[in-house]
Order: C-alpha cells, then sequence, then structure tokens
C-alpha cells in the first residue's frame, strides 16, 4: 500500500491511500479542520484523570490539538498500524515534534498496545480511558485492527475484572489476612520450594466440562508426577480415590469451603493458600500448609520476601505458576477446556452438590467462539476466553517449560501441545517424587507476629491523630482562602505538607490496611464530586482540591479506626493461643 500527499481547500495536509483499485483519502480535502474538530469533540470534557487511545495518526494535528487540551499528568497512546507511514513520520520533523513529546506513545502493534496498558492504565484510572479514531482510519486499516482491539478488550476487561474484585473483596481480605495470620505463622513460605521439582511433571487438574473423560486416568499416574487440584476438583478427586499432592485454594468466598467441605478435612495433601484465601479451607484443613503471600506485613514477620505467585483470575493460573516456580516441565493441563465444551459450564463430577445449574446459568448474550483443539469453533464466554489470554502470557513467561493440553476439548491453549493423558502417562519417567511435605519447613513465628501487630497499632493511632489535624488544617485554609488574607496561605501549606508526609511514613507500616483502604480511595478517585475539568475556575479547582482532601483525611480515620479494633482483637486472641 502507497500514499500520497495533497493539500486540503482549508490549508491542512491530507492523505490519500492507494488501496488495491481506489484511492481513498484519510479525512476530507475539503475541510481537514473540521475532521480533526471532530476527533477532539469526541473526547470532551477533558478531566485530570484521562488517558486516551487515539487510533491514526495521519499529520498528528488531532494529537497536538489533544496534548495542548488536556492536563500534564495524561497519557496519550496512538496506534498506527501502517510502517510505511511511520517511516516518513519519523522523518517529517513536524510531526517529530509531535510525537516525540513525553506523553505521546506511539504503538503498531499488540505488544506495543500491550505494554501501554501495563504501564499506564490501572483499577484506579481504567473508567477514564477514552479511545477515538481519526477520520476513517478505523475503516481503512481494518483488518490490521483486528488483533490491537483483540489487545484492548482483553486488557480493558483484566483490569476491570481486578478492580471489581478489588471492591468487592475488599473488606474480606482484610478479615481473613487477619484470620489467617494465626496459620500463616507455623506454615511454610512457598520461598522454600522454590526448584524443589527440577524438571519432574505436574499434572493441574481443573474443572473443564470435559474433565469427566479422562479423570480416571490419574490413576494410572503411580507417584511418578505431581497432581495439582483447585478446591472444586478435590471432590472428584478424591470420588475416584485419587489424593493430589497439593490443594490450591485462593478464593475469599464462601462458596470456597462449600466446594471443598467434607474433604479438606481428610485430605493429606498439603494445601496452598494466601492472605486472602476463606478462613474456613485454612482453618478445617488439618494438614501441613504452605503459603505466599500479596501483603508486606509478612514480610516483615519472616524477615524476608515471601514470594507471590501471580493469579490472573482462576485457581488454575495461581497452579502453573506455582508448577513453574517449584521447576516442573512437562506442566501438564486436564479439565482446562476454557469453554462451553458440549454446551455446559463445567464437569458434571464438579458441579456444585448444593444446587443444580443448567446451561442457561452460565450462557451470556455477549459469549463468543474461539478455535478449539480440533480448529473447529466453541463456545465461551468473554471471562472465561480472558483466562485463556492469561494462560497463554504465562506459558509464554516460561519458554524453558514443556506445557501440554491434555484437555479432552475446549479452547485452543497457544503455546500446549495436544496430547491424550494417557499418552502422557504412559511417557512419564518411572521414578516416585518426592512428596511436597518432605521439603516443608515450618516454624513458629507468633512471637514476632504480635510484636509487628502492636507495631501495626501505633501507627493506625498516629494516622488517626494526623487525620484529625489536617483535617482542622483545611477548615482554618479554606478560611484563610476566602478571606483572602493570603499571607498566610503558605504557612497552611507547609504544616499540611508536614502531615502528608508523617502519614506516608507511617503507611509503610499500615499494609495490613492496603485492601480496605482501595475502596476509600478508589471512590474519591474517581468521584465527579472531585473531578477537575479542563474548564473549572482556579477558584473552583480549589474548593475541588480541598473537599478531596477532606474527604481523604475522612476515608483514612475511618479505616484506620475500624481496623486498630479489629487488629487489637487479633492480638488478643494470638497472646491467648501463645
Amino acid at each position: 500500500m502507497d500514499f500520497e500527499i495533497e493539500l486540503s481547500k482549508d490549508g491542512y495536509r491530507v492523505l490519500k491511500f492507494n488501496m488495491g483499485n481506489k484511492k481513498i483519502y484519510l479525512g476530507s480535502k475539503y475541510n481537514q479542520e473540521r475532521e480533526i474538530n471532530k476527533i477532539i469533540e469526541s473526547f470532551k470534557p477533558f478531566t485530570s484523570n484521562d488517558n486516551y487511545i487515539v487510533v491514526g495518526l495521519s499529520f498528528g494535528e488531532h494529537v497536538k490539538e489533544l496534548i495542548e487540551k488536556t492536563a500534564a499528568s495524561t497519557r496519550i497512546l496512538v496506534i498506527e498500524v501502517n510502517t510505511e507511514w511511520l517511516e516518513f513520520c519519523n522523518k517529517d520533523e513536524e510531526i517529530k515534534k509531535i510525537i516525540n513529546n513525553e506523553r505521546v506513545i506511539i504503538a503498531k502493534d499488540e505488544v506495543e498496545v500491550k505494554k501501554f496498558f501495563r504501564e499506564y492504565i490501572t483499577q484506579m484510572n481504567v473508567n477514564n480511558l477514552n479511545i477515538g479514531y481519526c477520520c476513517n482510519y478505523d475503516i481503512l486499516f481494518k483488518e490490521g485492527l483486528k488483533e490491537i482491539y483483540s489487545v484492548i478488550r482483553n486488557e480493558s476487561n483484566r483490569i476491570i475484572t481486578d478492580k471489581n474484585t478489588s471492591l468487592y473483596f475488599g473488606e474480606t481480605w482484610f478479615n481473613t489476612l487477619l484470620s489467617n495470620l494465626k496459620y500463616m505463622t507455623k506454615a511454610t513460605p512457598i520461598n522454600f520450594l522454590r526448584n524443589k521439582y527440577k524438571n519432574k511433571p505436574a499434572i493441574i487438574v481443573s474443572a473443564g466440562p470435559s474433565l469427566n473423560k479422562n479423570i480416571h486416568e490419574l490413576k494410572n499416574v503411580c507417584g511418578n508426577a505431581l497432581i495439582l487440584s483447585g478446591g472444586r476438583t478435590l471432590r472428584p478427586l478424591k470420588e475416584n480415590d485419587i489424593e493430589p499432592s497439593i490443594v490450591g485454594v485462593v478464593d475469599a468466598g464462601e462458596v470456597s469451603y462449600k466446594l471443598v467441605e467434607g474433604f479438606i478435612e481428610n485430605t493429606k495433601a498439603p494445601l496452598l493458600f494466601y492472605d486472602g484465601t476463606n478462613n474456613l479451607v485454612v482453618d478445617k484443613h488439618n494438614g501441613n500448609k504452605i503459603f505466599s503471600s500479596n501483603n508486606e506485613l509478612l514480610d516483615d514477620i519472616y524477615g524476608f520476601s515471601i514470594d507471590k505467585l501471580s493469579s490472573g483470575g482462576s485457581i488454575a493460573h495461581v497452579l502453573t505458576v506455582f508448577a513453574a516456580y517449584i521447576g516442573c516441565s512437562p506442566i501438564v493441563f486436564i479439565g482446562q477446556d476454557l469453554a462451553y465444551t458440549g454446551e455446559k459450564g463445567h464437569a458434571e463430577c464438579a458441579e456444585n452438590n448444593w444446587q443444580k445449574l443448567e446451561f442457561d446459568n452460565y450462557k451470556k448474550k455477549d459469549d463468543l467462539y474461539v478455535k478449539d483443539i480440533n480448529g473447529d469453533l466453541v463456545r465461551t464466554s468473554v471471562i472465561l476466553d480472558s483466562y485463556r489470554v492469561v494462560l497463554e502470557e504465562i506459558i509464554e513467561s516460561f519458554p524453558e517449560i514443556e506445557f501440554i493440553n491434555a484437555t479432552e476439548g475446549g479452547a485452543f491453549i497457544k503455546g500446549a501441545s495436544v496430547k491424550s493423558l494417557k499418552s502422557v502417562i504412559d511417557g512419564f519417567e518411572k521414578q516416585e517424587i518426592i512428596p511436597i511435605d518432605e521439603y516443608l519447613n515450618s516454624e513458629d513465628k507468633t512471637e514476632e507476629t504480635i510484636k509487628i501487630l502492636e507495631k501495626t497499632v501505633n501507627s493506625l493511632d498516629k494516622t488517626i491523630n494526623l487525620c484529625k489535624r489536617g483535617k482542622h488544617l483545611l477548615d482554618d485554609f479554606y478560611k484563610a482562602y476566602r478571606s483572602k488574607v493570603n499571607g498566610n496561605l503558605s504557612k497552611y501549606i507547609n504544616e499540611l505538607d508536614k502531615i502528608d508526609k508523617s502519614i506516608r511514613e507511617n503507611m509503610c507500616n499500615l499494609s495490613v490496611i492496603e485492601s480496605q483502604l482501595f475502596e476509600t480511595t478508589y471512590s474519591i478517585e474517581n468521584s465527579n464530586e472531585f473531578l477537575v475539568l479542563s474548564i473549572d475556575t482556579k477558584g473552583k479547582i480549589f474548593e475541588k482540591n480541598i473537599s478531596k482532601n477532606r474527604a481523604i483525611y475522612d476515608g483514612l480515620e475511618g479505616v484506620c479506626k475500624k481496623s486498630f479494633i479489629e487488629v487489637k482483637k487479633i492480638i488478643k486472641e494470638m497472646n491467648l493461643r501463645e
């Protein structure tokens, strides 16, 4: 595809692409200024929380306008899939000034788009990500944009799902952290298992619809591989007289325990959990325990950094990362359909035993069809497909490990060769693998935990008082501003800065409240009440900032007061157990 450059009737350079037998303008050869204004108008109103995706670079006038009209903190991703045009732009002095701006990121493929999301889009700002199109660019380059749109959708869904999970489980995670501390202080950090199973096979058992077809083959493993189970697959394994090597549970919800009730109490396998795992699961499990942690509180207790297992939304992701972490290869998937194979949600053997769900309970209007292991199409959901994408990313991050998809159906998983479970098991080396229990190294850290928690209580108390002092100063600052006594304003600013610095220092000892604080912070950062618009006057911006800071102090004080009571309770409980 080549291009020509013409001058529009209103004096703008305009691109004309030669596409087969057609010559098509990108924009208008009569009124290009109108087209540029349309793009800018599509992004209004401009706020201080925004980030932008612009599909199509052209000569960059719309990007230049966007830079001038938006806050200095915003980032602008410009997608340009035409490499010939990009080469031209990198030589054009006017365009170079625009694309070399520190706020502009150019992406020509899905890898660079994904990098933008990972660096700049968070749970806090994902709601303020805006997308716009340069004229008819999305029509001209429809085919070249398909994979990029897929990445934008998947990355957005991933962050939004994580955000919704954080909002929903924030308080629950705080409670499970405190409840699970008494077990984590006597369990083994996963660090002790790193690379202990170098090149040993592991089979990850998931609850997809096809699990019924080959779960019985696991009886032939005979200790020649590790069998990793999630909570939902524990019951079908036990009912088939198969004892897993480890059971992993990470969900905080009550359903987590209902899935394993009556089986977790009697399993010999160690439990893999973390600070957010449902506390009943951890309490009822009577065997050895292994944990990872997302909270720095545990690092302080143990005196070293506890390694983390990225979740990705599914226990299968956690178990896959765990298997890679301990050195396993090959890693074999069964029941990992990631789709509604046979129009089913789960394997019959792994369905909820307290309720019967029909397929109507699973299917949704936005379901899609993806390639299956045989090259045909299979129905899946947006969430399941996002799980597939994350699993493929995990696989890609461990190029030295062999991954095998022994699932009898479901979505095709890039990076995992398709084989039958029977042939995989038959190919295992005949050697007894050392049980995980043999490597565990638990040490009672109750005394250290109590000391850290007492330090936490002191920091909570200090932060509560600092918030109170901050609110009083804000009131005085606002009154001074309104009375136009400008000579005293710098005094208030300096005092507030000191308070904020002290709060930040205290927060280093308050990782325990991170999950609870997320909801407060999110609601403030995404509130229209405090959102600064480009059209706001200086006075309006001042009032919004004062109100926002007061809300921050109120929210932090409230979380600290509640946490103070709960942490004191746990200290008392742990002292009684010593």
